[in-house]
């Protein structure tokens, strides 16, 4: 045999491919950011210790605000698709604005006055929108608006308004209050219908996670109201609102990092992994679920003769109508290739599946082509093995019918000749053509003995492939030895039939063809498979495409599922290893 090439290189999985081609100007946009919160931040402590007598209530305002920013970059690192990166660096804005008052400028401290709670909102945005960072729900979009009213917008009428009247700022301060409140009712309970729905894995981290939210927003507004009623100093105030707004960015952080939701990839790494090619079920799922970090997401394909969706392997399958359970179909050209079912608390807006899905579509086809194949080369390999075993069954009965008919009535017909010609009544002449007779019988009988023999051994018939293959060892004409493994009690008839005619004709081209001084035979099962091997020492050089021998075996074993394996390099012996499926 030809020496074997190569292995081909081993493909990586499809998230590292995607990692491979990471979209570049992320990169480049977090480095922007991360340059510009440098900048700011030392800004604002230059600032500080330009104008303020106290420096620290800058400084541990640049600290937040570097916090926040510093979380929000992993966390959209992490999960490009996702907004719960793009919000905290939001919020990170917002404490910057809102630590502007601490610097003695006119103007800072106007945007300090309009900004100062802004942050409040956006993390009643950010419980809201966790873990996929889009707002599902009309209650929840309505939450969210309402509560940057209520952080933002009356703070920004108070600014631009004329100086109000002390009615006017009551009536102003009850109504931010009482919807305020509002909002807050909204998100608990938005947030406890969540966790009702979660399952236990994600509800270990949500619930901490909306807890801690909740209370400080609560505890943020409020904390100046505690400080003076157990008559503590005002900067005891600071501390602690600083100290619960720096603990929530590393709170939603952790929640992306350690919740079990997957690192995302941008949908153009993902175009540009299937520019690569060799995107290949079950490589492009994955690659799908990576790219939009849902390890539950499943590709399901439309079979049109059937109108039904199934999966890869021909199965059919129903689409999951839960309600945590989103489902997006696959159009190629206006015809239906698919679908994609996702957790829709993962991902809060199909427009992103549909995008992943209008990139794939082509390769969802494909693959739906090939599925439709594989099931159709099953179905054939059981229909072959039918065949297979309707010629078996067939030779069985041929053998069967020649052995205990024909057979035995050529010896009947022999006994009689021979009765004949030993008859005390019969001439010279008569009982020599009776024996004549006799012997041509015999001759016969045996001819059809080898015939039978061929056709369906005796051993193999009546005892099995162990003791058929140790028969065909026993009478080789060189030195053998057998390795029988094997129960062949619940072997298929094509099996047994398959593994003993290759035996043979192996055992016969290593006595012919390569000369070999010795053989070794082993027959054992691994798992589902029957494995038979030959290996002999003789002159090596056979190859499949040498002749019709090697190439009428492996199609033998092919017609059955079967796989045939031979390494013969020249003056090394050739050995030939097949595997035969065992049920």
């Amino acid at each position: 045999m030809t020496s074997q090439s190569p292995s081909p290189p081993v493909p990586r999985s499809a998230p590292s491919r995607l990692r491979g081609v990471r979209d570049g100007s992320l990169t480049r946009a977090l480095r922007v950011i991360l340059a510009l919160a440098v900048l700011l931040g030392v800004a604002q402590l230059g600032a500080g210790l330009a104008y303020t007598p106290i420096f620290w209530p800058v400084g541990a305002f640049t600290l937040v605000f570097w916090t926040w920013i510093a979380a929000g970059l992993i966390a959209w690192w992490r999960r490009p698709g996702n907004g719960i990166g793009p919000l905290l660096i939001i919020g990170g804005i917002g404490i910057y604005l809102g630590g502007m008052a601490n610097v003695p400028v006119p103007a800072f401290a106007v945007i300090n006055s309009i900004f100062a709670t802004s942050v409040l909102a956006i993390t009643v945005h950010l419980l809201h929108a966790f873990p996929s960072g889009r707002l599902r729900g009309r209650l929840s979009i309505a939450a969210v608006i309402l509560g940057y009213v209520v952080a933002v917008g009356f703070d920004l009428v108070k600014a631009v308004l004329p100086p109000l009247t002390g009615r006017e700022v009551e009536v102003f301060d009850v109504a931010q209050t009482g919807l305020g409140i509002a909002v807050m009712v909204v998100t608990a309970v938005v947030l406890t219908r969540r966790l009702i729905t979660a399952d236990r894995r994600h509800r270990r981290v949500l619930l901490p996670l909306f807890t801690y939210g909740i209370l400080s927003v609560l505890l943020v507004p409020t904390i100046p109201l505690l400080v003076r009623a157990f008559g503590l100093d005002q900067p005891v105030v600071g501390v602690l609102q600083l100290s619960l707004l720096a603990g929530l960015p590393i709170a939603f952080l952790l929640g992306v990092l350690l919740g079990g939701f997957r690192r995302t990839t941008a949908l153009e790494a993902l175009s540009a992994w299937l520019a690569i090619g060799g995107a290949n079920r079950p490589a492009v799922g994955r690659a799908l679920a990576a790219t939009l970090g849902d390890d539950s997401l499943r590709v399901v394909y439309w079979a049109a003769d059937r109108e039904r969706y199934i999966d890869e392997t021909g199965v059919e399958v129903e689409r999951d109508d839960a309600e945590d359970r989103g489902w997006v179909e696959v159009r190629v050209d206006e015809r239906l290739v698919g679908a994609i079912e996702y957790d829709a608390r993962m991902i809060g807006e199909p427009s992103t599946v549909r995008r992943a899905g209008e990139v794939l579509a082509i390769a969802i086809d494909r693959e739906h082509l090939t599925s439709e194949l594989l099931v159709s080369n099953r179905e054939l390999v059981r229909s072959r093995l039918r065949l297979v075993e309707a010629t078996y069954r067939e030779r069985y009965r041929i053998t069967r019918d020649l052995h205990d008919g024909l057979q035995v009535q050529l010896v009947l017909l022999a006994l009689e000749a021979q009765t004949i010609a030993n008859s005390a009544d019969a001439s010279p002449a008569t009982s020599a053509a009776a024996e004549q007779l006799r012997r041509g019988i015999d001759a016969a009988a045996a001819d059809l003995r080898g015939l039978v023999h061929n056709v369906l051994p005796a051993s193999l018939l009546e005892q099995g492939l162990a003791p058929a293959a140790e028969d065909l060892v026993d009478r080789l004409e060189i030195p053998a030895t057998l390795d029988a493994e094997l129960d062949d009690s619940g072997l298929p008839d094509a099996t047994v039939h398959t593994a003993y005619f290759v035996l043979a004709e192996l055992l016969a081209n290593a006595v012919k063809h390569a000369r070999a001084s010795m053989v070794h035979v082993a027959v054992r099962r691994s798992g589902a498979r029957l494995e038979l091997e030959v290996r002999d020492d003789g002159v090596g050089g056979a190859r499949l495409n040498g002749g019709t021998g090697l190439r009428g075996l492996a199609d033998r074993v092919a017609a059955i599922d079967g796989t045939f394996e031979i390494d013969s390099d020249a003056d090394a012996g050739t050995r030939v290893r097949v595997e035969l499926p065992y049920e």
